[in-house]
Formats: C-alpha cells, sequence, structure tokens
C-alpha cells in the first residue's frame, strides 16, 4: 500500500479519507494521483476546490474532498503548516472524527488511540458472538489496544477484518485468533453482525438542458440546498433557466446512496440571459466542474 512508503501524518490522513466508504484496490491509483499533484499539507491548502474535486472524480462522497482542503487551510492557518498531533485538535478539523483521529495519532505518532470501522466492529462481533453497540465496540478496542505498537496493532485489526473475517464466507481456516472465535464454535459467523436495515431505493428523475454557445457550455452550481450533489457544477435543470427545449440528446442511470436517478439530457436554447450562479465554460475544461460520474455517463458525445 503506497500509503505505508514514507509514511506521514499528511499521506496517512489522505489515505483513511479515501478509504472510507471504499475499497483498498480502489483507492490505490487514487492516492497516487492526489500526492504527486499535493504532497504536503501546504500544496493542498493552496489548491482550488476544482482541481481537488477533479482529481477526486469517481471516488464519491464529495464532502470528504471538501473538508480535505478546508482542513488543511485551517492546519496551515492555526498551525503553521505543522499536522496536529494531539486528539482535540484533530477532531477539530473538517472531516475527521474520532475514528479518523484514532487511526492518524496512532499509524502516524505510535500514540496510544483505537480505531474503530466496520471491519473491526465484525470481528469483535464473531469473536464474542454478540451485537453490541458502537461505544461498546469502542471500550473493547480500547481494552485490547497494543499501546506499545498502537499502530501495528490498529492496522491488523482493520486488515484481519477486511481480508479475513470479511462480511461474506469469512476465511475462517486461516484466521489467526479462530481458536478464540465464539462465532466458529457456534457456526454462526453468518449471523453476526446483525444485518443492517437497508434503506429503501428512492428514484429521482432529473432533466438536464445542454445549452452550447460558441464552444462553451452552460453550467449551473447546484448550491447547499440541493439534496443531491450539492454545491456541484452541473448542467441547468430544467426550470432552472428559461430556455426552449429540443430534441432528448441522452439517458442514463446513476446511484447515489440509495438514490436511483434518472436522468434525460435535451438540447436547450436561452430565452434570457443568465447570471450566476451560472457560469460559460469551455468544452475542453468541463473535466475540471463536471467531477461526479454521473455526468461521464449522460454528457452528450461531442459534434
Amino acid at each position: 500500500m503506497p500509503w505505508r512508503q514514507s509514511p506521514s501524518p499528511y499521506r496517512t490522513w489522505i489515505s483513511e479519507i479515501m478509504l472510507q466508504q471504499t475499497t483498498v484496490a480502489f483507492v490505490i491509483p487514487y492516492f497516487e494521483r492526489f500526492i504527486k499533484k499535493f504532497p504536503d499539507v501546504r500544496s493542498l491548502a493552496g489548491a482550488k476546490e476544482e482541481e481537488v474535486l477533479s482529481l477526486w472524480a469517481g471516488l464519491g462522497y464529495y464532502s470528504r474532498a471538501r473538508n480535505l482542503l478546508l482542513a488543511a487551510q485551517k492546519i496551515v492557518r492555526h498551525h503553521r503548516g505543522i499536522f496536529p498531533d494531539d486528539f482535540d485538535s484533530l477532531i477539530s478539523l473538517p472531516g475527521i472524527g474520532r475514528y479518523s483521529a484514532g487511526a492518524i495519532l496512532s499509524i502516524a505518532f505510535q500514540k496510544p488511540y483505537p480505531v474503530l470501522d466496520g471491519n473491526v466492529s465484525r470481528v469483535f462481533s464473531r469473536l464474542t458472538a454478540q451485537n453490541k453497540t458502537p461505544e461498546e465496540w469502542w471500550k473493547m478496542a480500547e481494552d485490547l489496544l497494543d499501546r506499545d505498537h498502537p499502530g501495528d496493532w490498529n492496522q491488523a485489526l482493520m486488515e484481519l477484518g477486511a481480508t479475513v473475517c470479511a462480511p461474506e464466507n469469512p476465511r475462517c481456516k486461516i484466521c489467526p485468533v479462530s481458536f478464540a472465535c465464539a462465532a466458529l464454535k457456534t457456526k454462526t459467523q453468518n449471523l453476526f453482525p446483525a444485518p443492517k436495515i437497508r434503506k429503501n431505493i428512492v428514484k429521482v428523475n432529473w432533466n438536464f438542458l445542454w445549452i452550447e454557445r460558441n464552444g462553451k457550455v452552460l453550467l449551473w452550481n447546484r448550491g447547499e440546498k440541493e439534496k443531491l450533489l450539492k454545491r456541484h457544477w452541473g448542467l441547468p435543470e430544467m426550470g432552472k433557466v428559461h430556455a426552449r427545449v429540443g430534441s432528448l440528446l441522452k439517458t442514463a442511470s446513476h446511484m447515489i446512496t440509495h438514490h436511483q436517478i434518472n436522468v434525460q439530457v435535451y438540447q436547450g436554447s436561452l430565452k434570457k440571459e443568465v447570471s450566476a450562479p451560472m457560469k460559460w465554460v469551455p468544452r475542453s475544461e468541463l473535466p475540471k466542474f463536471l467531477v461526479s460520474s454521473l455526468w461521464k455517463k449522460c454528457l452528450p458525445k461531442a459534434n
């Protein structure tokens, strides 16, 4: 894993944020590109939001990328660009909570802080054949922590859950703690932890307009009040501009969390000039602004 080569608080932080809700294999190329462009806190703090989001495109949960930028700026502004090594300072940074702070402190600073993610909770649940609250699992993580080698311990525990004690078909025969696993003894591995209640799929229909003039495309900033893809640049939705609607150019389907989005893109022409939060962007610069993988599916091809 590239973040374990030349480890540092900054590299640990970037990797841990990227790995939230995402697999290691998928994250590796994103991490390498991100570190090449922004090798330290100061280079990230000086970036534009569009630059950060373009490197994040495809990872999803874009608030993570925005919080990285905000946190880097706060580190430069309040900590002279030096990554803080205490818990209270870390959790005051945007996007860093109890888990991320524990991972950074233990892995990068070798400080005795536990971690608890889905993988660790699953290991604990099967070892004890119990379903407990997150706070009870945090207590177990604290009690079991190897305080002399907290970084190695936490990473080993997380990898045990990710690679051996998998959600389905756990590899119990090669598990180093199988001798102590209560769920294995009762052959109830697949009953722990208790399955989460899945949210019902919500269907959403979006109608967008492709409005082009002199090689530039009209984009709309979705703003804070939008439920999905807030603050993202995108094609304007019908009703957001006074425009004539022409032929259907493209259809696509996309999932964001539990929302199934069905998209139709229509040719459009303005009836009335627009102002912010709209702007005209050259075709060649669209990838800098249209960062969600949704747009890769629904943008019409160049003429």
